[in-house]
């Protein structure tokens, strides 16, 4: 991954994207915490619309290929984790299904409302996003 440096003279790590649009909201909170653990304290995984994304807490940089294992873990332990892919394409890491009408189903069974906002630890849902924000941090400590 190459860092950039902004005009203040700080790093700019490049964001690790994980486009899960074909799982449902639960499954990508459950993915979300799944990276944030095998991660350990060098990135949180925060789900934001359709994508997960991966918020660095320390200068290190999340190693690409764990995260693209860790979502192949996760995937393969569906019942149809047959129907379902893992692709990267450039620092974007894709989830898709073979059955993509079948997986708009299930996702749109399970979608929050639009001023809804969840907690990609435990599932505490707030409309406001200052107190999603301090519910996070209650999680983790270190923000």
């Amino acid at each position: 991954m190459d860092k950039r440096v902004l005009p203040t003279g700080n790093p700019v790590c490049s964001l690790i994207l994980v486009d899960c649009s074909d799982l449902s909201a639960d499954e990508k909170l459950a993915l979300a915490s799944q990276l944030s653990d095998k991660l350990e304290g060098v990135a949180v995984a925060l789900v934001k619309g359709e994508d997960i994304v991966l918020d660095p807490l320390s200068d290190e940089s999340p190693d690409p290929s764990t995260v693209k294992d860790s979502v192949t873990e996760f995937i393969s332990r569906r019942k149809d984790s047959a129907h379902y892919a893992v692709e990267v394409a450039g620092e974007r890491i894709v989830v898709r299904s073979a059955e993509p009408v079948s997986a708009m189903r299930k996702k749109k069974q399970n979608q929050l409302p639009p001023n809804l906002k969840q907690s990609s630890f435990c599932g505490f849902v707030t409309e406001y996003e200052d107190l999603l924000m301090l519910h996070t941090r209650l999680h983790g400590g270190a923000f």
